[in-house]
């Protein structure tokens, strides 16, 4: 009977356990947390190098992945400068001198682009005050009255008579241009005519505003209402047409 009440007996557990024993030492949990830092340390280190190399792979176009560079950016025209039309759209004019007269170019169109030195001669001196010149002066070589021609067809939108710049006509082109003939002696057109280019449409003479020009015409193109360079536009240089 002893026996079988020793055999009913619950066995007792152990006190003192294994991990009980490493857990009760002074440098176990310090041990514990440097050890799961180097483990977290180590998996975002090997996800870092995964993300990284994928990214290599993308950008040298590796794995299948077409990869685009960005387009440079447009560059454009800074607002304070003037934008200057392209003339390949634009029919050329004719030098605005009626046939067999010999002239000169006088006094040019003032660039902003130009040396001092052009710059200087380009200004027009009156009532002790310089302007910039918005067009091209055509002077005959014998100083005399010369007819003057539509450089190109077009429709006459304006004939003045201005008190500083003499007669004055303006004629209406395809593209926004408009071709300004002033200085004029005698005028042939009135507004609302259509010219065809090369008609005779006035003569040459003297104004106020010019008077050391002598007899000429003054000329000028505006795109958009704005003064540009007339020889841009014009069909021949000047050396072939002067001598017509």
């Amino acid at each position: 009977m002893e026996d079988q009440k020793n055999q009913n007996q619950p066995i007792p557990f152990k006190k003192a356990s294994s991990w009980k024993k490493v857990l009760g030492k002074k440098w176990a949990f310090p041990a514990i947390y440097i050890g799961t830092a180097a483990i977290i340390l180590a998996f975002v280190m090997w996800y870092q190098g995964n993300v990284m190399d994928t990214v290599s792979k993308m950008t040298n176009g590796t794995d299948g992945v077409a990869v685009t560079t960005p387009a440079a950016p447009e560059t454009t025209t800074p607002q304070n400068e003037e934008a200057v039309p392209a003339t390949s759209g634009v029919q050329p004019l004719a030098w605005p001198v009626g046939k067999g007269v010999q002239y000169n170019v006088g006094m040019n169109y003032y660039d902003e682009k130009a040396s001092k030195d052009n710059q200087q001669k380009a200004l027009v001196s009156f009532d002790s005050t310089f302007y910039p010149h918005t067009g091209i002066d055509l002077v005959s070589t014998d100083g005399k009255s010369f007819d003057v021609i539509a450089a190109l067809a077009g429709k006459v939108v304006k004939v003045v008579n201005d008190p500083l710049v003499g007669n004055e006509i303006e004629i209406e082109h395809k593209d926004k241009m408009i071709t300004v003939y002033q200085s004029l002696e005698s005028v042939t057109v009135k507004p609302g005519d259509e010219v065809t280019q090369g008609q005779v449409i006035g003569s040459a003479g003297r104004n106020t505003f010019e008077k050391d020009a002598g007899a000429h015409l003054h000329f000028e193109v505006r795109i958009d209402n704005k003064p540009v360079n007339p020889e841009q536009y014009l069909i021949q240089a000047e050396t072939e047409v002067k001598n017509q």
